[in-house]
């Protein structure tokens, strides 16, 4: 359940990278210390957004929004976002790709909840 406190790390944060400019990522996996569905998400790069997608399956391709609709959150140049998504645990993983408007995207995610 998503609380109305500050963001509390819940698991370890992850790097999600594209190399290529409209090139998705590999899929990396989360896991959680405990029950969570709760993400922090947060775009390093100045100047480009970062399309995240999350899933429960490790089998899925994410695209960009101006291509091709796509279940994305976009996440602006320099800034972080915390959304609310599938539920991760010490026993139920999550799934990210990322896709970017410019070479080398990046977002950096960690489980927990808050805002």
């Amino acid at each position: 359940m998503a609380n109305n406190i500050a963001f509390q790390q819940m698991g370890k944060t992850v790097r999600v990278a594209a190399t290529a400019s409209n090139t998705q990522s590999s899929v990396v996996t989360i896991t959680a210390d405990s029950p969570c569905n709760q993400y922090y998400l947060s775009n390093p790069d100045q100047t480009n957004n970062v399309y995240v997608k999350i899933s429960t399956s490790n089998s899925f391709n994410v695209s960009l929004p101006d291509t091709t609709p796509d279940y994305v959150i976009p996440v602006p140049p320099y800034s972080y976002k915390v959304i609310t998504g599938p539920q991760v645990s010490p026993t139920q993983s999550t799934y990210i790709r990322v896709i970017g408007d410019g070479a080398n995207a990046t977002c950096y995610v960690t489980p927990g909840e808050g805002l």
